[in-house]
């Protein structure tokens, strides 16, 4: 009774507190020209209580104690206003209008020039509210609040963005393939060579002005795209003169000083990319040549003999994470020139350990905890150096007022070093033996995207006309890609004994090398007329525009593998290969264990090259839009049409040597409509359609076959893919409360016809691969909810007050259509598709101490990873919860930043659906693939000159 009355007594006198609270909101204009004061300062006399006005001038104080109070106005350029007497009554809320006057003779001594700042929450929710289209976004404000380091990991603080390997960007439930990336307005390439995909782990996070979704389509957005264009601004040149540096060093768990296996490299990995050391020596054979030569040639004997021995690994420890940051801004002027410079250097090297389990399974299970028959059953145990370096370069030329030049250069060297050693079982291969298959991978990859952009506008701004050509390059280069299989019996000392194929083979004893070249150029030249009051962001206007972009891509791999040549006349021959093939591993590819000739048995060197491991492409793209928007009433109305041409040809060889030519050209008619009603001044409704499409890419029509030793599969290329057709529908309600504020929540509906899909493909047995494949329809429908509101309005407390939220969800429902076909399930999810995604976020920033702690939180629902049929089951990735914080600290020009990422550690796991019910039950499906990466604690130190 008594904690029941002393909790009565508590509740009481809170809810009396809350009452006894009022509110102030208000408009600030300018005194000559009534328009609203945008980011004015209003600040309650003797407190520290205050906020800004929003793009309409209002501002909202809230949670104020009964009294009466003074307000004082602040804004760059006019007088410092205060307004007195502003009486607060219990529970209402008090509305005041009032004008603020230009200091007298300022404006004459200062001119205020520069940009339109992008790069901040506000400028990004005024970006999405102005824009006529459905679309989402981050800021480089938002982006510094969290511990991400490149722009997948900012990616999925996106409402309907799902992140798949660490680095590839699902929009709304759809595969990665079915987003356009473009880069300062330049449509990118794609990075890999066995998917349509952009690896977003390449662009760091530090580099992003802003980051933006757009959902629906319009006349100057790219029509090849069903989830979303995510168009990436990188920093642009401003007006600040400033210098800044730093250093951040981190320690990942179950990583950092532990025991670390690498495999030798070049002298500048350091700086991402191989000199050469594991190129093939210059002296080697070509695949031509050695295809022609005998099994005991001394040619062939020779060859062998140049490779170098490196199949062993370097032990020693890890160190810590590391990484500095340089960056140096200027502007000058040269009569009525104005310039503006900005250069960045980004430098990071990362350190990660981890075992995962990897299995295939003989049996299907149907009941809960029955029995496991393995295929195969392997722990890898990987260790991964990665290496990236980033460099900005970016011009800005201000020709008056009027008129402006861009000249933006953006380029990223990642150099990545994997080793991996699988051991465990494999009873069906080699029964009752010990398997040990070691792998050692390096990948260096060059992005390169330069774009020259003018901007001329007329002097009444009615009329906007921009320019832009650019140019970007992706360089892949994969060289001398190492594995090989060993086995010996299993609870025995037995030496391991390596396993040797009859003829080349892509998984046993052997090199890779693989090198990609793509290279973009692009063109686009767009015209706006505005009409009416052309600062009033309601009004009319036509566009009419055209893009152009030729593309070239140049892929060549070659694969070399080692055996016994042939019957030698040594008879100590059978001796001699035992010993060579029970020999440690750092012995057995040394040019002694080479043959010589037909008396000195020993191995050789086998080309596996196929007339397929090579392709040439070329694809031209031209595009023509015109479009509109006008306002009737309450409605803003937009609309317009595109066309695209597109011709895609390829060029390569099948597996016999015959020729394969595709030349696909095709013309797509690509209308769009999009519709906002304003509700209130701070509230509209949006409607869209716009009608897309989703072409191959030319690595998924190439014949070539590349192994992925990861899932100990090939993915093979399918040269009868069409174009996919997609019907886009959305509906959104939007609401914005304050500056940079905004809560939304929407719906969509996706038809498709013909979408690709990454299909496992049976070889034969209990053997698979990945390949491509279209269906016949699927659709896509959800619903997204995404908040971004500051809790000021609860309480006028400092921790409450300086608090945000972000909050954004989508539930999505996916289904593909697949006919009566007689070996596959009739519909199913689409491949990739989450059924929901969550990311959350809590920010609190105190601007007068510098402190700021935030919180980050992402899940999402299982997804399919890789189609089956009716002998392989479907595999799906499951949800894992992961969490993220950072603690940072301002002290004058330096900060300070603590980020912890990964905080829950939770296992990355997919699972093959056994029962084929199209549900994960761990007790039932069984585990494909399984890891935790750990933690990783960053600290770093950022310094900032500001420089007259």
């Amino acid at each position: 009774m008594q904690k029941a009355l002393l909790l009565f007594v508590f509740i009481s006198t809170s809810l009396i507190a809350a009452a006894q609270t009022g509110s102030i909101t208000g408009t600030i204009t300018d005194s000559k020209t009534k328009e609203p004061i945008i980011g004015g300062s209003v600040l309650v006399q003797g407190t520290q209580i205050g906020t800004s006005t929003d793009i309409e001038g209002k501002f909202t104080i809230k949670n104020l104690k009964v009294g009466t109070y003074n307000l004082q106005i602040s804004y760059i350029g006019y007088k410092t206003t205060t307004v007195p007497d502003v009486v607060v009554e219990a529970t209402k809320v008090t509305d005041v209008v009032f004008t603020i006057e230009e200091e007298s003779g300022t404006l004459e001594e200062v001119v205020i020039t520069g940009t339109r700042s992008t790069d901040t929450d506000f400028s990004v929710v005024r970006a999405i509210r102005e824009s006529k289209l459905v679309v989402s976004g981050v800021s480089a404000e938002q982006i510094a609040r969290l511990p991400d380091k490149d722009a997948a990991q900012i990616m999925q603080r996106v409402p309907g963005i799902t992140i798949v390997d660490s680095r590839f960007v699902m929009v709304r439930g759809v595969p990665e393939r079915y987003n356009q990336v473009m880069i300062n307005n330049a449509i990118a390439p794609s990075t890999e060579i066995d998917r349509r995909s952009f690896s977003f782990d390449l662009i760091p996070a530090g580099a992003l002005d802003q980051l933006l979704i757009y959902k629906s389509g319009a006349a100057e957005l790219p029509g090849d795209f069903a989830g979303g264009v995510i168009q990436m601004s990188t920093k642009q040149a401003t007006n600040e003169k400033s210098i800044s540096f730093g250093l951040n060093f981190g320690y990942r768990v179950n990583t950092t000083f532990n025991d670390f296996k690498i495999s030798e490299g070049s002298s500048t990995d350091f700086l991402g990319f191989d000199n050469g050391f594991r190129d093939l020596p210059s002296n080697y054979p070509s695949s031509k040549e050695m295809l022609s030569y005998s099994n005991l040639s001394p040619e062939r004997a020779a060859a062998g003999k140049t490779l170098r021995n490196n199949f062993d690994y370097n032990k020693n420890v890890a160190p810590t994470d590391y990484g500095f940051n340089f960056g140096i801004a200027r502007n000058f002027k040269i009569g009525n020139l104005e310039a503006s410079n900005l250069t960045t250097l980004n430098y990071s090297t990362g350190f990660v350990h981890f075992v995962s389990e990897f299995a295939r399974y003989q049996e299907y299970r149907t009941k809960p905890n029955s029995p496991t028959s393995y295929l195969f059953n392997y722990k890898d145990d990987t260790y991964g150096k990665d290496t990236k370096v980033n460099l900005i370069h970016n011009w800005l030329f201000k020709i008056g007022d009027r008129s402006k030049i861009e000249f933006k250069n953006f380029f990223v060297q990642l150099g990545e070093s994997t080793s991996t050693f699988r051991s465990g079982e494999n009873p069906i291969e080699q029964p009752g033996k010990l398997f040990n298959n070691n792998a050692y991978h390096y990948l260096s990859r060059t992005i390169y995207t330069g774009q020259l952009q003018g901007t001329f506008r007329s002097p009444d701004d009615a009329n906007i006309f921009t320019t832009v050509v650019g140019f970007n390059y992706i360089g892949r280069n994969e060289p001398d890609y190492r594995r090989f299989r060993r086995y010996k019996t299993n609870g025995t000392d037995d030496p391991f004994t390596l396993l040797l194929s009859s003829s080349s083979s892509p998984i046993d004893a052997g090199r890779f090398y693989s090198n990609l070249n793509d290279k973009g150029f692009s063109h686009a030249l767009n015209y706006e007329r505005k009409f009416g009051d052309t600062k009033d962001k309601r009004g009319g206007s036509i566009k009419v525009g055209y893009s152009g972009q030729y593309k070239t891509r140049d892929f060549s791999a070659r694969y070399i593998s080692y055996l016994f040549p042939g019957t030698f006349t040594d008879p100590l021959a059978a001796q001699r290969q035992d010993e060579i093939i029970t020999s440690p591993i750092g012995e057995i590819f040394t040019p002694e264990n080479m043959f010589t000739d037909a008396q000195h048995a020993g191995l050789a060197v086998q080309e596996g090259t196929r007339p397929s491991d090579r392709y040439t492409g070329k694809n031209l793209y031209l595009a023509g839009y015109v479009g509109g928007s006008v306002p009737v009433g309450k409605f803003d109305l937009s609309g317009g049409f595109r066309i695209e041409y597109n011709r895609q040809e390829l060029s390569a060889l099948d597996g016999n040597g015959a020729p394969i030519e595709i030349d696909n050209p095709i013309t797509s008619p690509l209308p769009f409509l999009n519709v906002a009603f304003n509700l209130t001044e701070r509230t509209l409704l949006r409607a869209a359609y716009s009608r897309t499409v989703n072409r191959p890419e030319f690595r998924e029509l190439a014949p070539f076959s590349y192994y992925q030793f990861e899932y100990d599969a090939n993915a093979q290329g399918n040269d009868s893919l069409k174009t996919a057709i997609i019907n886009n529908f959305d509906l959104r309600w939007e609401m914005y409360p304050n500056e940079g504020e905004m809560i939304s929540l929407g719906g969509f509906y996706k038809s498709f016809t013909d979408p690709i899909e990454v299909v496992l493909v049976n070889t034969g047995g209990l053997g698979q691969n990945f390949s491509y494949k279209n269906a016949p329809t699927a659709y896509s429908v959800g619903v997204e909810l995404e908040v971004k509101k500051s809790l000021a309005f609860l309480s006028v407390a400092k921790i409450i007050r300086n608090t945000t939220v972000n909050l954004n969800a989508s539930v999505i429902k996916s289904e593909v259509d697949l006919g009566q076909g007689g070996f596959q399930k009739q519909k199913r999810p689409m491949q990739g598709q989450s059924p929901y995604v969550i990311n959350a976020g809590i920010y609190y920033s105190d601007q007068q101490t510098g402190l700021s702690v935030n919180v980050g939180y992402n899940i999402f629902g299982s997804r399919i990873a890789a189609v089956g049929s009716v002998v392989l089951p479907t595999w799906y990735e499951l949800p894992r919860n992961v969490m993220d914080v950072q603690v940072s600290k301002t002290i004058k020009q330096m900060e300070i930043k603590l980020n912890v990422s990964n905080l829950l550690n939770a296992k990355y796991r997919v699972y093959q659906d056994d029962n084929y019910d199209d549900k994960m039950d761990t007790s039932i499906d069984q585990q494909i693939r399984g890891y935790k990466t750990g933690q990783l604690i960053n600290l770093g130190f950022n310094w900032k000159f500001l420089q007259d």
